[in-house]
């Protein structure tokens, strides 16, 4: 067994981990009335909830400011390993992987859109972390609560019409491209590739895949098997900060030690 399909079989059991541990706790939510909500397990309640008035004062001893740590922490650490978290811990990334593999490589040609549209579309989920920063700031923050996914599929059997919309349309929208809710729409993603341009102004050296120029021969598998429609080729350290580093490219790649993971020199 190759290094990296060790390293894919490492990630795929951390995020069973994780997704087991998330749905357990949506179990305990549903059908024994726990007195928490998915928002004390979900790291954008840095956002939803920590952007308000008095923050000192009213989230002192409240189950939230761990949370809030802990989302600051992966904030911090996305300067350096860049986002590992949306390959290995986060419960709907990987929700997103299970229902692509189920149903999206049952069709016959794994198509992805266009790299200018991907540009594009990937802009919207910093539209939707511009609006519910503000929104947290006046204390509108309820509005994209009841529109996130996380929080309406954690609201069964109760879950809201508008929620379950939401929720059906990033399902089927995953079903044709892979990460969707990742790729365009995810505020949480929007803010650690902030985190990510600020590491690159005071030059911090994080996790990239490298690619051997002299080794590759342009075949563009590693690109075409890329969850978040990436062209790798295009230089010799993948530069995209919506890379995820769920090295798939360099388990694809047919030609070993082309692709590595390493610090950009």
């Amino acid at each position: 067994m190759s290094k990296e399909s060790k390293r894919q079989i490492l990630r795929h059991t951390i995020q069973l981990l994780f997704l087991l541990s998330s749905l357990a706790f949506f179990a305990g939510l549903i059908f024994f009335a726990l007195p928490y909500t998915i928002h004390n397990i979900c790291p954008y309640a840095i956002v939803c909830f920590g952007l308000s008035k008095n923050i000192l004062i009213q989230y002192l001893g409240n189950p939230f400011a761990l949370t809030i740590a802990f989302s600051f922490l992966i904030l911090v650490l996305t300067i350096f390993c860049g986002r590992l978290f949306c390959s290995y811990f986060c419960p709907l990334g990987t929700m997103q992987e299970i229902i692509y593999a189920l149903f999206g490589k049952k069709r016959r040609s794994r198509k992805q859109i266009p790299l200018y549209l991907e540009r594009l579309f990937a802009s919207v989920k910093y539209m939707v972390l511009i609006i519910t920063i503000l929104l947290s700031l006046v204390g509108g923050n309820y509005i994209f609560i009841r529109l996130c996914p996380v929080y309406a599929l954690s609201l069964l059997p109760n879950i809201t019409i508008l929620g379950l919309i939401v929720a059906l349309l990033i399902i089927v929208a995953g079903i044709f491209q892979e990460r969707f809710w990742c790729r365009f729409l995810c505020p949480y993603a929007a803010l650690m590739n902030l985190f990510q341009y600020l590491g690159k102004l005071v030059h911090f050296p994080y996790l990239k895949i490298y690619r051997n120029l002299e080794r590759c021969n342009d075949c563009e598998i590693c690109s075409l098997s890329c969850p978040m429609n990436i062209n790798i080729t295009e230089e010799e350290y993948v530069q995209n900060p919506n890379c995820i580093l769920c090295f798939r490219c360099m388990d694809k790649c047919p030609k070993p030690e082309t692709l590595k993971v390493q610090r950009e020199k």
